[in-house]
């Protein structure tokens, strides 16, 4: 009876997460369709990230396990290990991003990040946002999940992925093609997140491997999804772990 009771909650948890971050993107999406919007309205869309984690802490404050989930999300301690699993995210991006450049003959550093400041206040920002979207879709979701540890990772990637679709479509304006993508690399991105989650229990470990797939992986999404992948196959033949 309680799995059944946790299913209904995580069911009405994710619908009111995808309906309230829709309503964040009306706002725009009546703009670019030549309704005239208050520019306070716009402002709506910047919500967009916080609404699951919003979302995760009314839920647990209406259940009084809110510090149950706080300090299990940051139980574990940052080892050298996976430390080193962060260097490599890192130094596997900055590859990919600079084989893409000299391939395509541009900077895409140079073009994203034109100054140290603004490299800086992108790498807070991202920090930033990954931390508030890891309370929700790592450190809560992942956590409410009974059944098998790889499905629990591969179901919280398709549901962050969906989640992301609005911001897609309407912020960027992005084709089918360009999402099934973006939707494959969040659910590679989901796994790698998910499974490094269980083995440390620290979510601020989390965000910051989170913020280096946002700031360091500026290739084209599919050169991006072929590195990872290779990553994550390699990981698997190098590192044993009962998923």
């Amino acid at each position: 009876m309680a799995g059944y009771t946790n299913k209904l909650k995580l069911t009405l948890w994710v619908s009111v997460v995808y309906v309230l971050s829709v309503i964040c993107y009306v706002p725009t999406l009546l703009e670019q369709n030549g309704i005239i919007i208050p520019n306070g309205l716009l402002y709506v869309k910047y919500l967009y990230v916080c609404i699951p984690a919003i979302a995760a802490v009314f839920l647990l404050v209406c259940e009084q396990n809110i510090k149950v989930y706080f300090t299990r999300m940051f139980s574990g301690k940052i080892t050298i290990k996976y430390i080193f699993i962060g260097v490599i995210l890192l130094f596997a991006g900055l590859f990919d991003s600079y084989c893409y450049s000299f391939i395509a003959k541009t900077d895409v550093f140079k073009n994203i990040y034109s100054t140290v400041i603004s490299l800086l206040t992108s790498c807070i920002y991202l920090l930033i946002t990954a931390f508030v979207e890891e309370i929700a879709w790592r450190g809560f979701l992942l956590e409410r999940l009974s059944f098998k540890k790889i499905n629990c990772v591969l179901f919280v990637g398709a549901v962050w992925a969906v989640w992301h679709i609005p911001m897609w479509v309407i912020r960027n304006s992005l084709g089918m093609e360009q999402i099934v993508c973006l939707c494959i690399w969040t659910l590679l991105v989901s796994v790698v997140l998910g499974i490094t989650y269980y083995q440390c229990r620290n979510i601020l470990l989390i965000a910051i491997m989170h913020a280096i797939f946002n700031i360091c992986y500026l290739a084209p999404i599919q050169y991006n999804i072929v590195v990872l992948a290779i990553i994550i196959f390699v990981g698997t033949l190098f590192y044993n772990t009962s998923l």
